[in-house]
């Protein structure tokens, strides 16, 4: 906090706190369970009951006016023992929280002069629950950056923006001023969600500034819509309000796809990397709202699939960390290629499922006599059986076209593997694994040394110069001796079980201007180790770089073990 500027430690002094009391408060209403009667009501004023406007909202599992066996313009007159002269649907909802934890609640209504009791389903508070774990994980990232050290732009705009989100996910229900404080919370996060998005997309990753003011403006018509679908949500629109808010909330993340898209379009190949953490995010996080928009649109009965999507809503965070912290964890790149792989199944798997499967069925029952019920069985099952052989063949192409140097990268390695087990002698070996890495990586410097007596000397050298030689105590041998794994300069490079390099080891890779080095052994000596530069791309070395490194090293030790003694 001491390295925080003032600004910033108000901030997070005023939020963090004030967000742990809703997010306590919002455990405590799941605890407690209930339900709220979202219906719509209008009312003329203060002196006359409300009316249904035969709105309910779309999370309701069914019709639930019908199952009360009302309809659009009873008056309600009670809830419970509280009396609903001049109530709105808010104040209907706070009434129902403040009498029970039930899942219905009695309701005396009017129709045509006369009063009759019946008993309203209640919406369960469960469906709310999808946001507290995106709730979480938005507040504990954006309270980690900030604290990690002295916040730059891009830092300060993702704690406003994860802190906002925080609120939002983070619904509080229990009485007539905790629903004011929970609609004063959700309907100005709402509100700040996607221009504060934006505004963080625009700076990441490195810090500028957007170009323009149209892009500082721009991105507010978002909160003009999600404050107005709020606002008929609670005035008697319930479902015109919640459509409203479900189709802008698929815009908002359209735009920021868009947004994220052309950043990454411009970055460097090391902010790349970042950017494609944070569009996989984006992506993730998504798609299940925006399936359940387009199902939405499709069938009105699907518009309660939205709240469930936010289970998905962690996932944009934790992405957003990995992106500033070590984007080189896992290679995204194989991330990215598996997910659209598998999602191409899934759309070619649903339609099949939903469209020929059928007809298959039927026509198999007309012909053999088969159940169409059973058919349909054997048929999904089969298909489903073919998803992983399916994916084995697709996400190759999948590399090919969008990942193209990875994939050169990995038929390359497939291709060098076996050339290098059946070298005859040590310079033919030597000399097919120095340029085969040369060739496929393309460092500034690719250098391959060996044990000379009581040194390591250079016999394979393409690209700058290089130190002639390396004493059999230096720091850097001393490094090597007991290491059967590729050591990278580069933290990122690292896999997250390896050490950090000591002031040893990082001094003698800076001396050598090496990015990674890969020991080969014979048995348990250290007989050879490569030396590779950064790459000529600006490009990192990923962990599947590595472990195609190891697999190189691998396959050259075996190979020595087959040579004789001298001869080596």
């Amino acid at each position: 906090m001491s390295r925080l500027a003032p600004l910033d430690r108000v901030l997070v002094l005023i939020l963090v706190p004030l967000w742990v009391v809703c997010f306590g408060l919002a455990v405590r209403t799941q605890i407690r369970g209930g339900g709220l009667p979202f219906v719509g009501l209008s009312v003329e004023n203060s002196e006359s009951y409300p009316v249904l406007t035969g709105e309910f909202s779309a999370n309701y599992p069914s019709d639930p006016l019908a199952e009360a066996g009302l309809r659009a313009g009873d008056r309600l007159v009670r809830v419970g023992e509280a009396d609903l002269l001049g109530v709105g649907t808010l104040g209907l909802i706070a009434r129902a929280l403040d009498e029970s934890g039930r899942l219905r609640v009695p309701v005396l209504f009017e129709r045509a002069g006369e009063q009759s009791e019946t008993s309203l389903t209640l919406l369960p508070l469960s469906v709310f629950r999808p946001g507290l774990p995106a709730s979480l994980a938005f507040a504990a990232s954006a309270l980690f950056l900030i604290l990690r050290g002295r916040p730059t732009p891009t830092v300060r705009a993702y704690f406003y923006f994860a802190m906002c989100w925080a609120f939002w996910t983070c619904a509080f229900l229990g009485g007539w001023y905790e629903a004011l404080a929970a609609l004063a919370t959700i309907a100005t996060a709402a509100c700040l969600l996607f221009p504060l998005a934006l505004h963080f997309l625009f700076r990441f990753p490195d810090d500028r500034a957007p170009e323009g003011r149209w892009h500082r403006i721009w991105p507010w018509f978002f909160a003009v819509p999600l404050g107005l679908s709020v606002l008929l949500q609670l005035t008697g629109w319930v479902r015109i309000g919640e459509m409203g808010f479900i189709v802008t909330f698929a815009l908002g993340a359209v735009a920021m796809l868009a947004v994220a898209t052309s950043k990454y379009r411009r970055a460097d190949r090391v902010a790349r990397r970042q950017m494609k953490w944070v569009l996989f995010g984006i992506y993730c996080a998504a798609l299940p709202p925006t399936v359940g928009v387009v199902l939405s649109v499709l069938d009105p009965r699907f518009q309660g699939l939205f709240l469930p999507t936010l289970w998905a809503l962690p996932l944009l965070p934790l992405s957003l960390l990995i992106s500033v912290l070590r984007f080189n964890l896992i290679d995204i790149d194989r991330i990215l290629s598996a997910t659209a792989s598998y999602n191409i199944l899934a759309v070619v798997l649903g339609g099949g499922a939903l469209i020929v499967v059928p007809r298959i069925a039927e026509a198999l029952s007309g012909v053999a006599g088969v159940d169409p019920g059973i058919g349909q069985v054997v048929l999904s099952l089969l298909l489903a059986a073919a998803v992983v052989p399916a994916h084995r063949r697709l996400r190759p192409q999948i590399d090919r076209v969008f990942f193209k140097e990875r994939y050169v990268l990995d038929q390359g390695i497939a291709e060098l593997l076996p050339t290098l087990s059946a070298c005859t002698d040590t310079q033919e070996l030597t000399e097919r694994a120095g340029a085969g890495l040369h060739r496929l990586l393309q460092p500034e410097a690719c250098v391959v040394y060996a044990g000379v007596e009581q040194s390591y000397a250079p016999v394979f050298v393409e690209g700058r110069a290089v130190p002639p030689a390396f004493a059999a105590g230096s720091p850097l041998i001393v490094s090597l001796q007991d290491r059967r794994t590729p050591l990278a300069l580069s933290d990122a490079g690292r896999r997250p079980d390896e050490a950090p390099l000591g002031p040893f080891d990082r001094a003698a890779l800076e001396t050598l201007g090496a990015e990674v080095v890969v020991p080969v052994r014979q048995g348990d000596a250290l007989a050879a180790f490569v030396c590779l530069g950064p790459k000529r791309s600006g490009d990192v070395y990923t962990p599947t770089d590595l472990s195609h490194l190891a697999a190189v090293a691998e396959t050259v030790s075996q190979r020595l073990q087959r040579f004789d003694q001298d001869e080596v």
